[in-house]
């Protein structure tokens, strides 16, 4: 009886593991952050934005002002083509401690390259290049377009 009693224990222990470790897959490396911005795309605009394939890397909210990104790293956007856009957190999801992240000058057209670990991230997919090792997609915001406005938000 005490045999039978603690494989089921065991048995109980295991699929509470199971069911852990998947509920720790659904999550992404990145925690939510609130995000709120808005970017004009109208005449005077950010001109970034005007052509595809051409990222922007932004640190702070317009109007607000508030660092924007996971710990103030940052956000990039880019225009994929006539009506579609996307927006990352700019930290890298590869190095361990999420400390580094890439800014304007780590950004060549649809890739983005962390400047500590040199992993390669395409801006169209927020996926990385390398596909020997597991590495989180970078984390993505929502954005949608009214009018000439992009407006850019995450968890509040």
């Amino acid at each position: 009886m005490k045999l039978t009693g603690f494989i089921l224990f065991l048995l109980g222990l295991f699929g509470c593991s199971e069911k852990f470790a998947a509920n720790l897959a659904d999550k992404h490396v990145i925690p939510d952050v609130p995000l709120y911005t808005q970017i004009d795309l109208g005449v005077g605009g950010e001109s970034h934005l005007q052509v595809p394939g051409q990222p922007l890397y932004l640190t702070l909210s317009r109007p607000a002002g508030e660092p924007l990104g996971y710990n103030g790293h940052g956000i990039v956007v880019i225009r994929l083509n006539d009506t579609e856009f996307a927006c990352w957190d700019a930290t890298c999801t590869y190095c361990e401690d999420l400390s580094s992240h890439f800014g304007q000058k780590d950004l060549d057209g649809e890739i983005a390259v962390c400047p500590v670990c040199r992993t390669e991230f395409s801006l169209r997919y927020g996926s990385a290049f390398n596909s020997e090792t597991k590495i989180y997609p970078l984390k993505s915001y929502s954005i949608t377009q009214s009018g000439n406005r992009l407006i850019i938000s995450g968890k509040l």
